[in-house]
């Protein structure tokens, strides 16, 4: 069978090109790469000339698959792993940081238009995001080191989609299990201000049981700009519903991967949560190359969650501010920059659990509250000679602080502070021009990532005192160019050292406590490849080929009496791949079809259990067609084609009660597809 697909796809393309060759029209290419400007480190520089190992997806990739979760772009982009157990339930991982995380993404930074979406202990839910409104993601992989802070394993940069006219879009879209897309988006736009108000929601069923989910975003993003200044106000709003499956063991994942663990069906186990995040900046140019950004932000968040053991309520605000300060200095030979700045966060943390009596909240079980503050102060040099050599320097420090206590017992061993000493880390980079079009670079930087909540206490609330942050150094060298028309390459190898290594031991089944075990090394290598295959004034043929080589391991790591030392790092995969080969036609016919290889990996520390590799083929195809003021755009794919089962999330370390079988497995999606289309009018 997947022969004859090849065959037909191969055969179909041939056909389409031969009457392309007969057709004046021209087909326009899509921006390559390396001529994309990347703001991660500041300096706005091309990603070709930039000193660090950065991934890009462009607006053509985000506006492809922005009908489906998130995790099918990511897993495009080498050295970089997100795992979806469900649409509400995801766990991100870059070079294997963050793995032994349990059902969250963490370790990781991440904002929207430099507003922080990562909350006070690290925790992101980048899969609340609504992608119909992004224009470009940028992914820092390791720490940054400075200006986005020092998250170990990376940062990502979600820019808003700038429109230069002023246009209404409407899109609706269907997918496998119910799921059903609607989104609207007006934007106004001139010399004088910008306006855009997008609204989306997602309704689905789900594949498996007690797997329903609901979710709308509204979003307002606004701008005035000046002579000099630029007055910018962002607004999101989102409310989502949805039904937990959880986990499942070995037996139920071969044979019924469609169930919910029995505990969370029974009680029809679901989460219940609001997010509003704004956040209002100035960005002004003043005299003699002086810039400044300042900016405050806050986010106001509920939960409700109806769990088989207990019942959830959590209740959070946090605000802060970003301040920035920058100037340029052009000599005839070279040109200077300096940054300096600052970001303080604080964050108020309630949550209470209740007795579960038959899905009704019953009595109270705990009542806390966490103050948690941190603030960053930073800056950065960077030193440009001619576009052939680039210096950059930065610098982070930062000071961390929770404050806990329970509403319940006033226990003075509970209660009270948790101070975390000061952390330096500095990052040095450079890149070098080989040639017109081929750099190569190398970096030095530090990181750190602070205890979650669960590590910061012990079993009955108790505080953790001994617990400290993770801290680890990365060490890279890298180059990418074009050094002939037609073929990108992007190759880099790393060695990242973590020690204070962070374990969420799990001593019941809704308790955990942290300890620092150890130590992790995360070597590896990572590719991308792109090459046009053929190319005329009418269509292009494209193939990328993107992957990680990363045999992570534990260093020195002991936990409970056992010595795991040298073992493989669990939750990540050593081997992945990623390929892709893409068609056009004028402009207005696409044709992509995707390969994503991923590895086995180890599911306990002990490496006595594994998940299996697998593969999954995808396909996408679009088609647009302009109506004067009117844009029409269809959107079709087809995902996991030959019906692979394979688990898409799996949970580390998963322990049994009451004599049950460990639950190890989400299983991912069988085969499914997805129709989208969108109309554009030009007001």
């Amino acid at each position: 069978m997947g022969k004859r697909i090849f065959f037909l796809f191969f055969f179909s393309l041939a056909v389409i090109h031969l009457h392309a060759e007969n057709d004046n029209n021209t087909v326009a290419d899509s921006i390559a790469i390396e001529e994309i400007t990347v703001n991660a480190f500041q300096y706005q520089k091309r990603l070709l000339e930039t000193p660090g190992a950065i991934s890009i997806i462009p607006a053509d990739k985000i506006s492809q698959a922005s009908n489906k979760p998130i995790n099918l772009l990511i897993n495009q982009q080498a050295g970089i792993y997100m795992q979806s157990g469900t649409l509400n339930t995801n766990r991100l991982t870059i070079r294997g940081i963050g793995s032994r995380t349990p059902y969250s993404t963490n370790k990781i930074r991440a904002y929207f238009e430099g507003i922080p979406l990562t909350n006070g202990v690290g925790e992101t839910s980048i899969e609340d995001l609504n992608l119909s409104m992004v224009s470009k993601i940028e992914i820092i992989k390791g720490p940054s080191s400075g200006y986005y802070g020092s998250g170990l394993g990376g940062t990502l940069l979600f820019e808003a989609e700038e429109l230069t006219n002023e246009t209404i879009k409407v899109s609706a879209g269907i997918s496998s299990f119910e799921t059903y897309t609607q989104a609207a988006s007006v934007s106004l736009n001139n010399k004088q201000y910008h306006h855009s108000l997008h609204v989306n929601k997602l309704s689905s069923e789900g594949y498996r049981e007690n797997n329903k989910t609901n979710r709308t975003n509204i979003t307002y993003i606004g701008k005035l700009p000046t002579d000099n200044h630029e007055f910018n106000l962002i607004i999101n709003h989102t409310g989502l519903k949805a039904f937990i499956p959880s986990s499942i063991d070995l037996e139920t994942f071969k044979n019924t991967p469609s169930k919910a663990a029995g505990n969370w069906a029974e009680t029809e186990g679901f989460e219940d949560y609001e997010k509003i995040l704004a956040g209002f900046s100035v960005k002004s140019s003043w005299r003699k190359n002086r810039q400044s950004n300042i900016s405050i932000f806050g986010n106001q968040y509920k939960n409700y969650e109806l769990r088989p053991f207990n019942i959830l309520h959590e209740e959070s605000y946090y605000y802060g501010n970003r301040i920035i300060f920058e100037k340029k200095v052009k000599k005839e030979n070279s040109t200077w920059s300096w940054n300096l700045g600052n970001e303080s966060f604080f964050e108020n943390y309630k949550w209470a659990t209740f007795e579960n009596v038959g899905q009704l909240q019953g009595e109270f079980l705990s009542e806390n509250k966490e103050n948690r503050n941190y603030i960053n102060f930073f800056a950065s040099s960077n030193i440009d000679f001619n576009e052939k050599l680039l210096l950059s320097f930065g610098a982070n420090l930062n000071s961390t602080q929770y404050k806990y206590t329970d509403l319940l017992n006033d226990d003075n061993d509970t209660n009270g502070k948790h101070k975390f000493e000061t952390i330096f880390s500095p990052r040095l980079a450079l890149s070098y021009s080989l040639a017109k079009n081929q750099r190569v670079y190398a970096n030095v930087s530090h990181g750190f990532s602070p205890p979650t909540l669960e590590e910061t206490l012990l079993p009955g609330g108790r505080r953790n005192p001994d617990i400290k942050p993770e801290t680890g150094w990365n060490f890279e060298l890298g180059s990418r160019g074009t050094p002939f028309s037609g073929f990108y390459y992007d190759i880099s190898a790393y060695y990242m050292s973590i020690k204070n290594l962070l374990v969420s031991r799990r001593v019941s089944e809704d308790e955990y406590m942290g300890i620092n075990a150890g130590k992790s090394v995360h070597p590896g290598i990572e590719y991308l490849l792109r090459i046009d295959v053929w190319k005329n004034t009418n269509s292009f043929l494209k193939f990328s080929n993107s992957g990680t080589y990363s045999p992570a391991y534990f260093a020195d790591f002991i936990d409970n009496g056992n010595n795991y030392t040298d073992n493989e790092l669990t939750g990540t995969p050593r081997f992945s791949n990623n390929s892709s080969l893409g068609y056009s036609f004028r402009d207005k016919f696409h044709f992509t079809l995707q390969h994503e290889y991923t590895g086995k990996m180890p599911l306990r520390d002990d490496n006595s259990i594994y998940s299996e590799d697998y593969s999954l083929f995808n396909i996408h195809s679009s088609y647009k067609k302009n109506l004067g003021k009117i844009k029409l755009e269809l959107i079709a794919g087809l995902y996991n084609l030959f019906d692979e089962r394979y688990a898409s999330m799996v949970l580390i370390n998963a322990n049994s009660f009451g004599g049950k079988a460990p639950r190890y497995y989400y299983p991912g999606l069988p085969r499914n597809y997805n129709l989208r289309l969108r109309i554009n009018y030009s007001i």
